[in-house]
C-alpha cells in the first residue's frame, strides 16, 4: 500500500500501549499461517494468488526473506518457496554472461552465470514493489527480513559467495558459513555488498507504509556440513548487526518515509531490546518465544512470534493441527502483538495451501484474531494474577484490570526436545476453575469460547462484590478461552 492510499503513514508502534502495534490510525494485532518466505524470489511461486488468498481468509502478515539467503531447491518440503527450482530464482544481484556459477542456479542445459554485485536486477525489484502494493491491497502487511544465519548447503549458492560472483568475495567454504552474519576480517568485503543490498531494499519500498524490517533471523545460526549447528557467540554477530542496522537507518534518512526495524530475542541473537532503534522484538519456537514474554516484556516494545515449528515437517515429529493452534492462542494471550505459523502447505504451486490449511489452520487463526479484536486490546497488557488451575493445566492471560480479562486455558507437554511446539493432550476436562485476583465490584459479562471455532460455549451476567473472582470452567476437550467485560448498564 502506497503512503497515497493509506493516507497516514507507515507501521508503528501503538502509542497508547507500545506492546501493540498501530496502522492507518488504529491498534492492530497480526495473525496468519503463512508461507516459507520465498515469494518473491521464486519466479514459479504465484504471490498473487498467495496474497488474494491471504486477504480474504483474514490473515494480515507475510514474511519475505528478499534474497540474502535462500535454500536448495525443495529443501524441507517439495515446492518450498524458499527453495526455487534450478535457475528459477529471483535475486536482486544482475547476472553476467561470465559462467561458472554453481549449477543450482541455472535451469537444465543452460550455462550458470555469475553475478555482477555492483549491478541491480530490475526485473527483482519489479517483482519486490508489485509484492509489496499487492499485499497493501490484500490488507496484508509484510515483514521483511534481510538476512538469516547460513547453512552450509545454502552458502555455496548464494551471490555473495565467492564461486558466483565476478568480484570474487566471500572466499571462506561452506565448512565456515558462518562467517556471513559476522564482522570477521575474511567477511569485509562481503559486508560491503550485505549493506548495499540492505540500502537499496529500503530505498525501493520506502513508499509502501504496509512493511515492517528485522535485520537478521537466528545469526548466530551456522550449520554445518555435517547437518549439525554451530552456535556463534554475541561478540561475533552483534558488530555485524550493528553495521546492517546502520546501513537501513542511514538509507532512511534521507527517504520521505521511516519504517520500524527490531530483531530477534532469546533464539540466537544477541539481546538488543534495550536500545532505541529495535523498535520491535521477534520471537520463535514456543519456548524461546516463552522466555522472550517472561524477560523481554518490560522492554515494553511489541513483541510478536514470527515463526512457529514448521507446520508439514516439523522439527520434532508429530506436529498436529492442534498444536499450531495451541502456541497461537497462548502467545497472543501471552501478551504478544503477533503470531505467524509457518506452513509447509503454502508452497509452489499450491499458493492457497493445503486441506489442513484451508479447513482447520487458517480458519483458527481468523478466530484467533477475531477474538483479539472483539476486544479494547491495546488497553490491555500480560496479566500475572490467575491462580485456581487444575494439575496440568496452562494458562495465559491479558487484562486491563477491572475493565477486560482475556484467559486462555488448555492442556499440552512440551516436545521434549527443542520447545519447537507445545504437544496438545485431549482429554475429558471438567469441573476446572480459574480465579482472578483483586477484580473491581461490578457487573460483568462472562463469556467461555471454543477456540478451534471461535463460537461461544457459555455466556454469563454475574454481579462480583470486589477481590477474587473464582469461576467454574465449562467443560472442555483441550482448550477454551474466557473474555469477560464490565457489562454497560
Amino acid at each position: 500500500m502506497t503512503a497515497e492510499a493509506a493516507g497516514s503513514g507507515p507501521v508503528i508502534v501503538c502509542p497508547s500501549n507500545p506492546h501493540f502495534l498501530e496502522f492507518q490510525g488504529r491498534p492492530i494485532v497480526l495473525i496468519a499461517s503463512d508461507h516459507h518466505y520465498g515469494a518473491v524470489i521464486d519466479a514459479d511461486f504465484d504471490y498473487g494468488r498467495y496474497l488474494e488468498y491471504m486477504g480474504r481468509s483474514g490473515m494480515n502478515i507475510t514474511r519475505i526473506y528478499p534474497g540474502a539467503m535462500f535454500e536448495p531447491p525443495d529443501k524441507y518440503v517439495t515446492g518450498n518457496p524458499l527453495g526455487p527450482l534450478p535457475g528459477r530464482q529471483i535475486l536482486p544481484w544482475a547476472r553476467t554472461d561470465k559462467a561458472g556459477a554453481n549449477g543450482a542456479l541455472a535451469e537444465a542445459g543452460k550455462p550458470s552465470l555469475k553475478f555482477d554485485l555492483d549491478m541491480w536486477n530490475a526485473e527483482y525489484f519489479a517483482r519486490l514493489r508489485d509484492f509489496a502494493d499487492r499485499a497493501g491491497r490484500a490488507g496484508v502487511i509484510v515483514e521483511v527480513a534481510f538476512f538469516n544465519g547460513m547453512y552450509a548447503d545454502c552458502w555455496p549458492l548464494m551471490p555473495m559467495y565467492h564461486g558466483n560472483n565476478i568480484q570474487g568475495v566471500g572466499n571462506y567454504e561452506a565448512a565456515e558459513c558462518g562467517l556471513f552474519t559476522t564482522a570477521d576480517s575474511r567477511n569485509r568485503e562481503v559486508m560491503k555488498y550485505q549493506a548495499a543490498y540492505v540500502a537499496k531494499i529500503a530505498a525501493e519500498l520506502n513508499g509502501f507504509d504496509n512493511l515492517i524490517y528485522d535485520v537478521c533471523d537466528e545469526p548466530g545460526l551456522a550449520g554445518k556440513p555435517d547437518g549439525s549447528i554451530d552456535f556463534l557467540p554475541e561478540e561475533k554477530t552483534r558488530p555485524w548487526l550493528e553495521a546492517m542496522k546502520d546501513a537501513f537507518l542511514q538509507a532512511e534518512r534521507g527517504l520521505p518515509k521511516r519504517h520500524i526495524l527490531g530483531q530477534t530475542v532469546q533464539n540466537l541473537s544477541p539481546d538488543m531490546s534495550g536500545e532505541a532503534w529495535c523498535e520491535w522484538l521477534l520471537a520463535e519456537y514456543v519456548k524461546p518465544a516463552g522466555k522472550a514474554l517472561e524477560a523481554n516484556y518490560a522492554a515494553e516494545k511489541p513483541i510478536v512470534d514470527v515463526e512457529s515449528d514448521y507446520y508439514g515437517h516439523g522439527l520434532v515429529k508429530p506436529y498436529t493441527r492442534e498444536d499450531v493452534r495451541l502456541e497461537g492462542w497462548w502467545f497472543m494471550l501471552g501478551g504478544g502483538a503477533g503470531f505467524i505459523n509457518l506452513n509447509g502447505e503454502f508452497h509452489r504451486g499450491n499458493e492457497t495451501g493445503g486441506e489442513d490449511s484451508r479447513t482447520v489452520i487458517v480458519p483458527q487463526k481468523k478466530a484467533l484474531r477475531d477474538f483479539m479484536e472483539s476486544l479494547d486490546f491495546a488497553r490491555m497488557r500480560r496479566y500475572t494474577g490467575l491462580g485456581g488451575l487444575a494439575e496440568g493445566a496452562t494458562a495465559s492471560v491479558i487484562a486491563e484490570e477491572g475493565r477486560q480479562y482475556a484467559v486462555y486455558l488448555f492442556h499440552a507437554a512440551g516436545d521434549g526436545q527443542w520447545g519447537a511446539h507445545f504437544v496438545a493432550v485431549p482429554g475429558r476436562y471438567e469441573r476446572e476453575k480459574v480465579v482472578l485476583r483483586a477484580v473491581s465490584t461490578g457487573m460483568y459479562d462472562v463469556e467461555w469460547v471454543n477456540p478451534a471455532t471461535g463460537d461461544i460455549v457459555r455466556q454469563e451476567r454475574i454481579e462480583h462484590n470486589g477481590g477474587a473472582l473464582s469461576l467454574p470452567v465449562p467443560p472442555y476437550q483441550l482448550d477454551i478461552a474466557l473474555r469477560m467485560c464490565r457489562a454497560v448498564r
